[in-house]
């Protein structure tokens, strides 16, 4: 029995208390130094039969043998049992055993070795999220989704359209109103849930449908971004020549291509000349009067308008553009293969997700502003750059009355920033939960719109210079439209020494900023579809395979000789209505539905409220109040009732391309309008729920770690959203006047039930004075019960 009572002792320790388990190291040396003798090998066999099969509080072997045995399969709690019961030998020499046993220290226990570097990162292994890797990774990347072709192609193209300086008004004032309000909501929205575009909105799951929207036009913004990705690497290709070609006019050259300007006009006052009032200039000659060029501009232009070799170069050439939007007739193969180029380009970078792109931004952010600064040094040195400056700088502020310029200033403000998009939830949401959101919005949002009016003084410069040379006004020297960046930038390299040079590094830059879009629209797209189909995360890979792949077959529609048609058909409609609409319900959302002062302590939870970004909080909330849904209904509204006329140059579209717009819009919006159908119906027929629970947070809202929901002061008790508590206290209210009403007694009870009493002490003859006091407590309450206190009845 001596022999068993340390076993049992010991055994009584591991299954009493599984929260204090000592490790088998020390319940060891606790033995020997206690100088507990350890069994012979014979009484141990005997013993401890029945014990072989004992676990422990961790449902842990234990094992009771002649020689202690090791499990290597089995969690000891960092210690190596391997090499701590090397030591000892059980049998004859015991006694040895124990006196060379209580010299040697106790080891250490060793650390588990483990391949994540934080507890952060292994729950989000298990959560199948991932985080950037890098200090500066978001800021990258989402200053390259935001400064891509909306700043360097889109931007001036406008500008040019809408009369130059006069559509820089409305553009930052829409910045301060509307831009930077719904960015900075999206990023902390992001941030706050670590969510893509759809589960982001379980604050209130009606709107869940905002996501879908959001991917859908992301889609088709991808699909004619990716079309110019490819323009850039066609031009990158063919400036691999020792000349590049549309330098001079070639044989893809139309009858008004123009190379030398010097001739253009001639003053026409030499000696046995003759002006014309026609505006020709002659000589004299022995068969008469021979033309020999124009004096006059206005009748030069008139007779044959000069065009330039880099406009008949990409339109004749590159597109091989058709004559309307209908013609199409054939595939430009090269275009094609060129857009192939660009998505298996896509696809490489993104296959390893956000670890790999984040690195890539570092350098596809940056290099576009060496390049531009170059091109800019080189163009305000050319004669006549102050005359576009002029016009660049210089309002016409007859124009703020069009609507078309407000509208389109609006509009570039949601595309150049990326808001509505969703690419802003996407990117945020792989942020660290407590990252500073208020210095990446200011610095992002600002530095994008510096961009576009620094990239409008480049090409303006070069506009000022070709009306210098031609002798028209800067607004009639190039045609308007999205190819101006194609057809002014490759004008202005060849102004350059050693031209192929920085045609290469030109095109290679906007190739850099097309990329950094397309990255986070197709990362967007493949967050939202495994964030509603977890499975997929595991096939994430080829999620994004299958996604460039349909990008690419809608892309070759753009790859026709009418694609430059389209291009200019799903910029219209697939930014403009879809955006507005998509950020005021952003805005009634977060600021009506779940509420801005929840919305408040949410951020406070997640930055502390040291924050300057909590701290400026109330401007913010103003704008998601009023402002910014304000003015988007105005937008709304006003471009309702004189929508624009949608043109390319010359050209105006057909009827049927409005209807078609307008049903690619509705396509657009219907993941607001059917996923909020199917939500009424699964929620409300099916799961037999109230109709707060379309309105209501889910149980799931809020941050996706565990760590980080524990901050929050709903964590445990959960938590309704403004609208449903205002119509909790709405109910309340109109319950309460209604019992009220219900406890008044009527005037006629009281007197029925005042004369009975006095017949009933009449009949008695019987006067107590208890009666006295009984009759004025009765009268005492009546008369207190008709008067309300704070709305509840007494």
């Amino acid at each position: 029995m001596r022999l068993l009572d340390p076993l049992k002792r010991a055994l009584a320790i591991e299954t009493s208390d599984t929260n204090q388990i000592p490790t088998p190291a020390a319940r060891l040396s606790q033995g020997l130094r206690s100088s507990a003798q350890l069994p012979w090998n014979d009484e141990i066999s005997s013993a401890t039969a029945s014990l072989d099969q004992a676990r422990n509080g961790y449902n842990q072997q234990i094992y009771i043998n002649s020689y202690p045995e090791y499990d290597p399969k089995v969690s000891y709690h960092g210690y190596d049992l391997s090499r701590d019961v090397s030591e000892y030998q059980f049998g004859a020499n015991n006694s040895i055993n124990q006196e060379n046993a209580t010299k040697k220290p106790i080891p250490p226990p060793r650390k588990k070795r483990s391949n994540y570097n934080s507890q952060s990162e292994l729950a989000n292994i298990k959560n199948g999220r991932d985080q950037w890797s890098g200090r500066f990774d978001f800021f990258f990347s989402s200053l390259g989704y935001a400064v891509g072709f909306g700043a360097v192609w889109r931007f001036p193209y406008l500008c040019y359209r809408n009369g130059g300086g006069v559509f820089l008004i409305p553009y930052v004032i829409f910045l301060f109103v509307l831009g930077i309000p719904l960015f900075y909501l999206e990023v902390n929205l992001g941030q706050f849930t670590s969510q893509g575009p759809v589960q982001c909105w379980r604050m209130a799951p009606i709107f869940k449908g905002l996501g879908i929207s959001m991917s859908l036009m992301s889609y088709f913004l991808t699909v004619y971004y990716a079309m110019l990705l490819s323009y850039s690497i066609l031009y990158f290709i063919l400036s691999f020549r020792s000349k590049l070609e549309w330098t001079t006019c070639g044989s893809w050259a139309s009858p008004h291509c123009t190379d030398d300007f010097s001739s253009f006009v001639m003053p026409c006052n030499y000696e046995n000349t003759f002006k014309d009032p026609n505006g020709r200039c002659y000589t004299w000659a022995n068969q008469g009067l021979v033309p020999i060029g124009w004096w006059n501009v206005t009748s030069r232009i008139a007779f044959r308008k000069p065009v330039l070799p880099s406009d008949d170069y990409f339109n004749n050439y590159i597109l091989n553009k058709s004559a309307g939007m209908g013609s199409i007739s054939t595939v430009e193969w090269p275009l094609a293969l060129c857009l192939l180029a660009a998505w298996t380009l896509v696809f490489i970078c993104l296959c390893r997700g956000i670890k790999s792109s984040g690195k890539v931004v570092y350098f596809t952010a940056l290099f576009p502003y060496v390049i531009l600064l170059i091109l800019g040094i080189r163009g305000w040195t050319l004669p006549g750059m102050s005359q576009g400056l002029y016009f660049y700088m210089k309002p016409e502020l007859s124009r703020l009355a069009d609507q078309r310029v407000w509208n389109d200033a609006a509009n570039q403000i949601f595309f150049v920033l990326s808001v509505s998009y969703g690419g802003l939830i996407t990117l945020s949401s792989y942020n660290k939960f407590n990252r500073s959101t208020l210095a990446n919005t200011l610095i992002i949002s600002i530095s994008n719109v510096l961009t576009s009016i620094f990239a409008g003084f480049v090409i303006f410069a070069y506009l000022g210079y070709l009306s210098y040379i031609t002798g028209q006004e800067v607004k009639d020297v190039v045609s308007e439209g999205p190819g101006l960046a194609f057809i002014v930038y490759p004008y202005a390299v060849t102004t350059l020494p050693g031209a192929p040079f920085w045609s290469i590094l030109f095109f290679l830059m906007l190739i850099l900023l097309g990329l950094d879009s397309v990255f986070a629209s197709v990362e967007t797209i493949v967050v939202v579809i495994t964030d509603q189909i977890h499975a997929l995360r595991r096939y994430n890979t080829l999620v994004i395979l299958i996604v460039c792949i349909a990008h690419f077959g809608l892309g070759l529609l753009l790859c026709t000789d009418a694609g430059i048609y389209w291009i200019t058909f799903l910029d219209q409609f697939t930014g403009s209505y879809p955006a507005f609409i998509i950020g005021l319900f952003e805005c009634i959302c977060i600021a009506y539905i779940y509420g801005v002062s929840q919305f408040h302590e949410d951020l406070k939870a997640m930055l502390g409220s040291r924050n300057y970004g909590v701290r400026l909080y109330p401007i913010f909330k103003i704008c998601w109040l009023f402002i910014t849904p304000g003015i988007i209904i105005a937008l709304i509204i006003f471009t309702s009732i004189n929508y624009p006329q949608l043109k390319l140059g010359l050209y105006t579209f057909p009827p049927w391309s409005y209807k078609l717009g307008w049903g690619l819009t509705s396509l657009i919006l219907s993941g607001i309008v059917l996923y909020a159908i199917y939500a009424i119906i699964f929620d409300l027929l099916v799961k037999r729920k109230s109709f707060r629970a379309l309105i209501n947070p889910e149980k799931k809202w809020g941050p996706l770690l565990e760590q980080n929901r524990k901050k929050l002061r709903y964590y445990s008790c959960g938590q309704q959203g403004a609208l449903v508590s205002a119509i909790d206290q709405i109910i309340n209210r109109s319950l309460s006047n209604q019992t009220l009403a219900r406890s008044k007694p009527s005037p006629s009870f009281m007197d029925d039930d005042r004369a009975q009493t006095q017949a009933s002490m009449k009949r008695t003859d019987r006067f107590r004075p208890h009666d006295h006091q009984v009759e004025s407590e009765v009268s005492l309450l009546s008369d207190f019960s008709l008067q309300s206190h704070n709305g509840f009845p007494v």
